[in-house]
């Protein structure tokens, strides 16, 4: 159960999570991620996350369907949603907690050394990147309901136009969470939040409303400063996930 002031602030974080995820193609997990922990503690927080990005990035779709890079994200898509079956079972046999703190450094290492990439006129775009990149994000999407730090990685390494990024990732999300969604219901059913009909509704709307600004604002953003909201909400999700991993260590210690 969830009450009114608590869906109030859920609903917030949801807005703003809304916005970032189409002006910059991530940041929904990144911003929810401890927030549902918060709200709905570490085992439901997953499935929650996974239900809302599939309401706002659909949301969001029909408005950037022709900017969508359709042949990338196949490329992407395809090694992630049997990634993520494996991203399932690990999570059955390894501590969460664990898997985040790791999920978290390897997310900064990878940021920062991308960064560094992207100072030599090289990309790294072939059909290995794309593989290891959708296999990385679909297996600790499903694991740890965290994706979109690797997801700035290959953006980075790949000079991935920032519009096109934007617009593509909403059906990746979409298509991904909804996977992983039907994938836990039969490997791992329980956790999934227990929440009346009203609170449903109510976050929702706040994704419709964070749609609706997020669409008169996206095509505003300088590529500079997208590309730098990408780094930025990538290290400040991998900080995010580790100290989640060893909160929830220390809780269980």
């Amino acid at each position: 159960m969830i009450d009114p002031l608590t869906l109030l602030l859920y609903a917030a974080a949801i807005f703003v999570a809304t916005v970032a995820q189409r002006v910059v193609g991530l940041g929904f997990g990144l911003v929810m991620g401890p927030v549902s922990t918060i709200v709905a503690g570490p085992i439901a927080a997953v499935p929650l996350n996974c239900i809302f990005a599939v309401v706002a990035c659909s949301l969001m779709l029909p408005g950037v369907w022709r900017e969508v890079d359709w042949r990338r994200l196949t490329w992407l898509l395809l090694p992630a949603v049997p990634a993520s079956v494996a991203g399932l079972l690990l999570a059955r046999v390894v501590s969460a907690d664990a898997l985040r703190i790791a999920v978290g450094i390897l997310a900064i290492a990878g940021v920062l050394i991308s960064v560094v990439f992207t100072r030599s006129r090289h990309t790294l775009d072939g059909p290995g990147t794309r593989i290891g990149s959708g296999l990385a994000i679909g297996g600790f999407n499903a694991a740890v309901g965290v994706g979109a730090p690797l997801v700035g990685i290959y953006a980075l390494v790949s000079r991935w136009d920032p519009i096109v990024l934007a617009a593509t990732m909403q059906p990746f999300w979409v298509v991904l969470n909804l996977v992983t969604l039907g994938e836990r219901a039969v490997l791992v059913p329980e956790g999934f939040p227990q929440w009346p009909w009203w609170a449903w509704v109510g976050a929702s709307a706040a994704a419709a409303l964070g749609t609706l600004l997020a669409h008169r604002i996206a095509h505003r953003v300088p590529a500079g400063v997208a590309r730098a909201a990408v780094i930025v909400l990538s290290i400040v999700g991998g900080v995010a996930v580790i100290a989640t991993g060893i909160a929830g260590l220390l809780a269980t210690a």
